[in-house]
């Protein structure tokens, strides 16, 4: 395992010819180098854990990374290697206190908290900026789950209610493929927004649950200043008043009071259409995102879990439960594994409700902006998932 990961060339020899078949040599030896710069160099086997006669969970440790890989072998002699998969790392880092100063050091701004939420007079298990301000991007979209849920619960709505798509926004996703004014359920748009952050499905909630009612449950999960979320934008309106083309409606709204707002978007909303998008824009570099997005602080999304954990029901308990964000090896050590993340160029935030195998719960949530430069995804998640295994370790 370790000369395969140091690109040495016997794939021939150690894969069976169905793995070579899909995963050429030539193909194998670019990813291992793409690995290789970004977690450094293959030390060590850390573990092995057999999960039965031809399969184990190997950790390697990298200059920089644990990594995690599945390996598969044939069942018969010689018992090459038919399966390997890479499928998560995490910093470096013997404590929590470590790993948050990785975090830190990050450029830009960063925020985390990691909160025990069974004591909740109980200091921090871990802070960095827990008050301030940040960007969210797609964790706002916790909140529209929490007041879609509470309108379930209250008999106002069911799951089961059906509405037609739209409006329609930019990816991520997938429902902006299809038809117009498909009839979805409210339950698929709930599970596509949380699992897969789709941004068409998210909007159509938006306008389905209406401003007052987004703008009560963010006051009910203890925002604190719910007029940073007022109002709540649609991510099509949100990426169109970014544009160059909307440069004059983007200097009234900012402008604006929360009140104003509201009207200004719907005096808007019909110029601020998909085909004004530049994706240049969108993907390129940070745009505006201390200005035009969504806000809230570590303590904010720390809270909001919290009241999904105790209002929430089962069943919207279990589509946050859908994606668990990272590698899958860090989810099975919990009993209950909630996350949304949020991401764009500049903005990066990863929060999860969990409850440990002996039914303690925590909520965590990290958080990193620059407004200058794009943030590398990378680099945060594998901190934040050594942060939630050495929690998982306590």
């Amino acid at each position: 395992m370790l000369r395969l990961l140091r690109s040495e060339p016997i794939e021939t020899v150690v894969f069976d010819e169905n793995f070579r078949n899909a995963v050429p040599p030539a193909r194998f030896r670019a990813i291992v180098q793409q690995v290789t710069e970004q977690h450094g160099q293959p030390l060590a086997i850390s573990s092995i854990d057999a999960r039965n006669a031809n399969s184990a969970v190997l950790t390697v440790r990298y200059t920089r990374s644990i990594g995690t890989v599945n390996i598969d072998l044939e069942t018969g002699s010689p018992h090459r290697i038919s399966g390997l998969q890479l499928t998560g790392f995490e910093a470096i880092g013997d404590n929590i206190d470590e790993v948050v100063a990785a975090i830190d050091a990050l450029p830009g701004r960063q925020g985390l908290l990691v909160q025990a939420l069974d004591e909740p007079a109980r200091p921090p298990i871990a802070a960095l900026d827990p008050d301030g301000r940040f960007a969210i991007a797609s964790a706002v979209k916790l909140y529209i789950l929490a007041e879609l849920d509470r309108s379930i619960q209250a008999g106002e709505r069911q799951w089961s209610d059906v509405v037609e798509l739209g409006p329609k926004s930019h990816p991520s996703g997938i429902s902006q493929n299809w038809p117009d004014r498909s009839p979805v359920t409210l339950h698929t748009l709930a599970t596509l927004m949380i699992s897969i952050s789709d941004n068409s499905a998210t909007d159509t909630l938006i306008r389905v649950i209406g401003q007052d009612n987004l703008a009560a449950i963010v006051r009910a999960a203890g925002h604190h200043n719910p007029d940073d979320l007022r109002p709540l934008l649609m991510t099509r309106q949100a990426s169109a008043l970014k544009m160059p083309v909307h440069a004059h409606r983007r200097e009234q709204y900012l402008n604006a009071s929360p009140a104003e707002r509201e009207r200004l978007l719907a005096e808007f909303d019909s110029a601020l259409t998909l085909d004004s998008l530049d994706s240049r824009i969108l993907t390129h570099k940070p745009a505006f995102i201390d200005q035009l997005e969504w806000f809230a602080s570590p303590a904010d999304i720390v809270r909001l879990l919290d009241y999904l954990r105790v209002n929430a029901s089962e069943e919207s308990k279990t589509i946050l439960a859908i994606n668990p964000g990272i590698g899958p090896d860090a989810a099975e050590k919990w009993d209950y594994f909630g996350y949304k993340g949020g991401s764009e160029p500049g903005v990066l935030s990863f929060n999860f409700l969990l409850r440990s195998k002996t039914g303690e719960n925590y909520a965590l949530s990290v958080n990193w902006n620059n407004v200058e430069l794009s943030v590398r995804e990378s680099d945060l998640l594998t901190l934040t998932t050594r942060l939630v295994n050495l929690l998982a370790e306590q």
